[in-house]
């Protein structure tokens, strides 16, 4: 272990990512977006795992964007944050967001931090804030904003860095009945995240 001033790591400054098409099997997850991107959509099923679903290879339960293998470790020290875009069919939903490392390791002596780097969840109905909550307009597109729980790990050359979209996570959310469309604006959709020397 190398030691450093404070935590989140000083030297961590905010890479922002986007995504490109692709999601129900494995979208690109990069620097800069090649031209229009679109949209896309995912069905709601608290059946599925988180698990389950990041490592499936083609599912309509989640999008997930992913990097290139990484050439070089990556030091990951801080919050992460989430900017997206999203409409949904019915008046209330939940977003579930997981950054994972990829190939999943489904060892026994696997550690939980082998896989999911952080998480994050968000109502919808609450775009407007914490304290504020209104139904949701069917096929409006609304901007959420908003940190995963915070991290500091080196993830090894070799893996690729993955954003998983999904949206009733069954161990943390509520369980609404499947079926719930989520879709997704990939060019208004972000992640920054706080890498020690940058990217």
């Amino acid at each position: 272990p190398t030691s450093y001033a404070d935590y989140p790591n000083p030297q961590a400054s905010s890479v922002s990512f986007q995504l490109q098409r692709g999601g129900r099997q494995h979208g690109g997850l990069t620097l800069q977006a090649d031209g229009a991107q679109g949209t896309e959509s995912l069905i709601d099923n608290y059946s599925f795992s988180g698990e389950a679903l990041a490592q499936a290879d083609v599912t309509e339960h989640r999008l997930l964007y992913v990097t290139p293998p990484l050439t070089s470790p990556v030091h990951i020290s801080g919050h992460i944050e989430l900017r997206v875009r999203l409409a949904c069919d019915r008046a209330a939903a939940n977003l579930s967001v997981w950054l994972v490392s990829l190939p999943w390791n489904d060892k026994r002596d696997a550690l939980v931090t082998d896989n999911i780097i952080s998480r994050g969840w968000a109502d919808p109905q609450n775009h407007g804030g914490l304290c504020e909550s209104e139904p949701l307009e069917i096929g409006r597109y609304y901007d959420l904003q908003f940190e995963l729980q915070p991290d500091d790990q080196i993830i090894a050359a070799g893996q690729q860095l993955g954003l998983m979209i999904f949206s009733s996570d069954r161990e943390f959310t509520l369980h609404p009945d499947p079926g719930t469309e989520l879709t997704i604006d990939l060019e208004a959709t972000r992640i920054m995240l706080p890498i020690v020397g940058g990217a």
